[in-house]
C-alpha cells in the first residue's frame, strides 16, 4: 500500500467529491434544513452499504442511497460543524484506508470533538460499495454528543 498527499484521478476524485459533498451537506443542516442529497447520493454504489460502531450515536449498518440519506439525517442532527484536515490515503487493489482528523461541534451540547478517524472503502464500478468507519475513542465520541 502507498500512501500520497493530495491524491487525485479515478477513485481518488470520488473520495475528495464525497469529502467536500458531505461537509457542505452538514453545514447546510442536512435533511432538517431541505440540503440536497442528490449530490453525495450520486458517488455511492447501488448496493452501498455504511457500517458504523455499536456505540455511537448512529451506529448500525445503513444500506443504499436511502439508508445513507437516513444515517446523514442522524449525523447532522448530532453535529452542527464538520471540519476534516491531515487527509491521508493509502491505496489498495479494492479500495482505499483514509485517515484524518475531525473537528465537529455537537449540536445537543455545543461540545467540540477533535480526534482522529479512519475510514476503509471498497470500490466497485467507480463507485463507492462499502464504507467502514472507525474513531479513536467512540465513547469520548458517544459522551461529547449526549451529556
Amino acid at each position: 500500500m502507498t500512501a500520497t498527499d493530495v491524491p487525485s484521478g479515478g477513485h481518488y476524485d470520488t473520495l475528495n467529491a464525497f469529502y467536500a459533498a458531505e461537509q457542505r451537506y452538514v453545514t447546510a443542516g442536512g435533511v432538517e434544513a431541505g440540503a440536497d442529497f442528490t449530490e453525495l447520493a450520486a458517488l455511492f454504489h447501488p448496493e452501498f452499504v455504511c457500517h458504523q460502531g455499536p456505540s455511537l450515536p448512529y451506529s448500525g449498518d445503513w444500506r443504499g442511497a436511502q439508508g445513507l440519506e437516513q444515517f446523514f439525517a442522524v449525523f447532522t442532527a448530532t453535529w452542527s460543524s464538520l471540519e476534516l484536515s491531515d487527509v491521508r490515503y493509502f491505496s489498495g487493489d479494492t479500495g482505499v484506508a483514509i485517515t484524518m482528523r475531525m473537528k465537529a461541534t455537537a449540536r445537543a451540547t455545543g461540545k467540540r470533538l477533535d480526534t482522529t478517524v479512519a475510514h476503509f472503502l471498497i470500490i466497485e464500478d467507480g463507485l463507492i460499495r462499502e464504507f467502514n468507519v472507525f474513531y479513536d475513542d467512540p465513547v469520548g465520541l458517544t459522551e461529547i454528543t449526549t451529556s
